[in-house]
C-alpha cells in the first residue's frame, strides 16, 4: 500500500469536510457553544421556578373537626393560606383552584385529647410542584405540632423527653461533595460521549460513502491508480479524525460547563463545606479519559462507515445509520442499571466497558488492571471493526450495489420476477416478523402458551414470508431452499444435530456460571414442557415440528438467499446466526441460540437444501423435549441424576463422544456433498 496516496485521499477529504458548514456546525458548534448555552439556561430556569415555587402562596382547605391548638398551630405556618369557603373541596383540588388538602378523622380531637393518636391525611396532586410544595409544608407544620404534643403529654406524666425517642440513629455521609458530583457527571458523560463520537462520526462517514455514490464520484475514484486498500485507509482516517476531534472538543467543552455551572445546580438545595470543590476530577483521570477516547472513536468510526457503504443515497445512509445509534446506546445506557459494575465480567462488553470505565475514572474508584483490559479489548474490538470497513470496502457488489430493496411505493407492479429476495427485501421480512413478534406474540401467547404459539409460528412468522415473498414476485422455491437432499446428507446431519445438543447442553452450563439465568424465567421454560394436561404429541407438534419448519422458512429460506445476494458464504452463515440468536430476544439464549442459528445456517448454504436445517431443528428441539419430560431410557435418567449434570456437567466421556461424533456427522454430510469422479 502506498502511504502518499492514502495520506492525499486523507487530506482531501478532511478539507472537504471543512468546507461543509452544516458538518461544521454538527461537529464544532455543538459542543463549543450549545453545552454552555443549555446548561446556564437549565440552571437559570431551575432557579426561576425554585424562587417561584418559594415565593407561592398554598391555598390549603381544612376537612372535619379540629381542635383548636392545632388550628392555632397550622396558622403560624408561613406562606400557607387556609380556604374555608370552599363548597366542594375535592374537586377544587382536582381543579387546581387548591393546592392541598387536610382531612381530620370524625374523632380527632377525641383521640388528641385522651392520648391517642388522630389521624390526618393530606390529599395533594403528586403531578403539581405547588401542589408537592403545600403536601411539603404542611407535612412539616404537623411534624412540628406532633412534637409539641409529645412534648406535653410527657410532660404531663412526669416523662423524660428520651422515653419516646429510646433509640437516637445519625446517619453520615463519607462521600465528598466532589465525588458526589462526580457520581452524577459519571452517569451523563458516557452516554454524551459516545453520543458526540458517533456523531462527530456520522455525516463524514456518510458523505464519503454513500454521498460519494450518489454524486457518481465514486467510481471516478476506483478508475483511478490508488487500490481500494489506500481509499479506505485514507477515508477511514478522516473520519476518524474527525471523530476524535469532536469527542475531545466534547470533553473539554462538558468539564469547563460542569466546573463552572455545577456548583449553581447542586447550590439550589443542597450547602456545599467551605474550601470543598464540587468537581474535582484529577488530571490522571482526564487523561485515562482522552487516552480510552481514542480507540472509542476507531471503534465507532468503522462501524459507521462499514454501515453506510451499504447504502446508495445519503437519505439511504441515513436510514441505515440511524438506528445504529440506538444500539451503540444501549449498551451504555445499562450501565445505569443498579448494582452494574466494572467487574472481570463486564470489563468484555463493547461499549458498557467503556462507559463503566468513565464513571469510575470520574470517581477516581478505578482499577489499572481494568484500565488497561478495557483499553485492550476496546482496541481489538476497533481493528476487528476496521477489517470489516476493509472488507465491506473491497467488494465491488457492496461499492457498486444496484439492490433497490423495496420500492417505498410497495406497488407490486415496480418487481420484477426473480429466483431469491434482495438482501434489502430479506431483512425487511425480517423487521416486520420482529415487529409482529413485539406487538403481537406476548399478547396471544399470554392468553394460552401453546395456542399462542402456534399462532405466533403460523400466523406471524410462516404467513408473511411466504405472502411477502409471494407479493414481490419470488420465485418460492428457489428463495426458500425447497431442494432435495440426499439420504447420506440426512444422516450427517442427524448425527452431528443429536451430538450438538449435548456439546450445547455443557456450553449453556459454562455460560450459567458467567451470565446465570435468573430463577424466574427457568422456572418458565420449566412449566412449559412439564404441562401435565398437554399430550406429549401435542407438545412435540407445537415445540419441535412446528419451529423447525416456520423458523426455517425466515431465516434458512428467505434471509438466508437474500443475504447470499451480497456477502460471501461464510459471511451469511455468521450473520445469520446472529439474527437467530437475536430473533430470541433473550440475553441468556443468544450466543447459544446463535451458534445453533450458524450450524443450521451452514447445513443449507452448503446443501442448498433447507430440509436439513428443519431436521437439524428439529432433532435439537424435541432431544429437549426428551430430557425435560424424563423420556429416555431409565438407566440413561439413572446414571445423568447420579452425576449431577446441573452441578457438575457432563463427564469428559460423554463430551468426548458428542465431539466426535459431531465432527463424524460433519465429515458424512460433507461426504455427501462431494461428487463422485466420472471416467472420461
Amino acid at each position: 500500500m502506498n502511504f502518499m496516496i492514502a495520506r492525499t485521499i486523507y487530506f482531501k477529504e478532511m478539507l472537504d469536510t471543512f468546507r461543509d458548514k452544516r458538518t461544521m456546525i454538527t461537529m464544532l458548534g455543538i459542543p463549543i457553544i450549545l453545552y454552555p448555552a443549555l446548561f446556564i439556561i437549565m440552571i437559570q430556569m431551575a432557579m426561576i421556578q425554585e424562587s417561584k415555587l418559594d415565593e407561592q402562596v398554598s391555598k390549603v382547605a381544612l376537612l372535619g373537626p379540629v381542635s383548636e391548638m392545632v388550628r392555632t398551630e397550622l396558622e403560624k405556618t408561613e406562606q400557607v393560606e387556609f380556604q374555608n369557603d370552599i363548597e366542594q373541596p375535592e374537586e377544587a383540588l382536582k381543579n387546581g383552584d387548591l393546592d392541598a388538602l387536610v382531612q381530620f378523622e370524625s374523632d380527632f380531637g377525641e383521640q388528641v385529647n385522651q392520648d391517642g393518636s388522630g389521624k390526618i391525611t393530606i390529599l395533594y396532586d403528586q403531578t403539581e410542584p405547588s401542589s408537592r410544595e403545600a403536601e411539603g409544608r404542611l407535612y412539616k407544620a404537623f411534624k412540628g405540632i406532633n412534637e409539641t404534643l409529645l412534648n406535653q403529654r410527657l410532660s404531663d406524666n412526669n416523662l423524660p423527653e428520651t422515653f419516646a425517642d429510646p433509640l437516637k440513629v445519625k446517619d453520615e455521609n463519607i462521600a465528598t461533595a466532589s465525588k458526589s458530583s462526580g457520581t452524577i457527571l459519571g452517569a451523563i458523560l458516557p452516554l454524551i460521549m459516545v453520543v458526540m463520537l458517533s456523531l462527530g462520526a456520522f455525516y463524514p462517514a456518510v458523505d464519503i460513502t454513500a454521498g460519494e455514490k450518489e454524486r457518481g464520484t465514486f467510481e471516478t475514484l476506483l478508475s483511478t491508480p490508488a487500490t481500494k486498500l489506500e481509499i479506505v485507509t485514507g477515508k477511514f482516517l478522516a473520519v476518524f479524525t474527525l471523530s476524535l476531534l469532536t469527542g475531545f472538543l466534547n470533553l473539554a467543552s462538558m468539564s469547563i460547563t460542569f466546573y463552572f455551572q455545577l456548583s449553581q445546580l447542586v447550590n439550589l438545595k443542597t450547602a456545599i463545606p467551605d474550601g470543598e470543590q464540587l468537581v474535582a476530577i484529577s488530571a490522571i483521570s482526564v487523561v485515562g479519559i482522552a487516552i480510552v477516547i481514542i480507540p472509542l472513536a476507531f471503534f465507532i468510526s468503522a462501524i459507521m462507515m462499514s454501515v453506510s457503504v451499504l447504502a446508495r443515497s445519503f437519505k439511504e445512509a441515513q436510514n441505515y445509520v440511524s438506528p445504529l445509534f440506538i444500539f451503540i446506546l444501549l449498551p451504555v445506557a445499562a450501565t445505569s442499571f443498579p448494582g452494574i459494575e466494572l467487574t472481570a465480567t463486564t470489563q468484555f462488553i463493547p461499549l458498557t466497558n467503556i462507559a463503566l470505565l468513565f464513571r469510575d475514572l470520574i470517581t477516581g474508584d478505578v482499577q489499572i488492571q481494568y484500565f488497561f483490559t478495557v483499553f485492550l479489548c476496546t482496541c481489538i474490538y476497533a481493528l476487528m471493526s476496521l477489517v470489516l470497513a476493509t472488507w465491506m470496502f473491497q467488494r465491488e457488489e457492496v461499492i457498486l450495489s444496484e439492490d433497490k430493496g423495496l420500492p417505498l411505493t410497495l406497488d407490486r407492479r415496480a418487481f420484477t420476477p426473480s429466483d431469491t429476495p434482495t438482501a434489502g427485501t430479506a431483512m425487511g421480512i425480517f423487521a416486520v416478523v420482529m415487529l409482529l413478534l413485539f406487538y403481537i406474540a406476548g399478547y396471544v401467547q399470554g392468553q394460552n402458551v401453546y395456542t399462542g404459539l402456534l399462532i405466533t409460528l403460523y400466523l406471524l412468522i410462516a404467513l408473511p414470508v411466504i405472502g411477502i415473498l409471494k407479493y414481490v414476485k419470488v420465485n418460492l422455491k428457489t428463495a426458500l431452499n425447497l431442494k432435495r437432499f440426499t439420504p447420506l446428507a440426512a444422516v450427517g446431519v442427524i448425527v452431528a444435530s443429536f451430538s450438538w445438543v449435548f456439546i450445547n447442553i455443557q456450553l449453556g452450563l459454562w455460560q450459567n456460571e458467567v451470565l446465570p439465568m435468573p430463577p424466574d424465567l427457568t422456572e418458565a421454560f420449566e412449566k412449559i414442557f412439564e404441562a401435565t394436561n398437554v399430550p406429549l404429541l401435542v407438545l412435540i407438534f407445537v415445540m419441535a415440528v412446528s419451529p423447525s419448519i416456520c423458523e426455517e422458512l425466515l431465516f434458512r429460506g428467505a434471509i438466508t438467499s437474500g443475504l447470499r445476494n451480497l456477502f460471501s458464504p461464510k459471511v451469511t452463515i455468521i450473520i445469520v446466526g446472529i439474527l437467530f440468536g437475536l430473533f430470541h430476544l433473550s440475553i441468556y439464549r443468544f450466543a447459544l441460540t446463535g451458534l445453533t442459528g450458524i450450524i443450521l445456517t451452514y447445513y443449507v448454504v452448503r446443501s442448498g437444501s433447507i430440509y436439513l436445517a428443519m431436521i437439524g431443528h428439529f432433532i435439537n428441539n424435541i432431544v429437549a423435549i426428551l430430557f425435560e419430560k424424563e423420556i429416555m431410557p431409565s438407566s440413561f435418567i439413572q446414571y445423568l441424576e447420579g452425576i449431577k449434570i446441573e452441578e457438575n456437567g457432563f463427564p469428559l466421556p460423554i463430551m468426548a463422544a458428542a465431539i466426535v461424533a459431531f465432527i463424524v456427522g460433519i465429515v458424512i454430510f460433507e461426504k455427501s456433498l462431494t461428487k463422485p469422479k466420472t471416467d472420461t
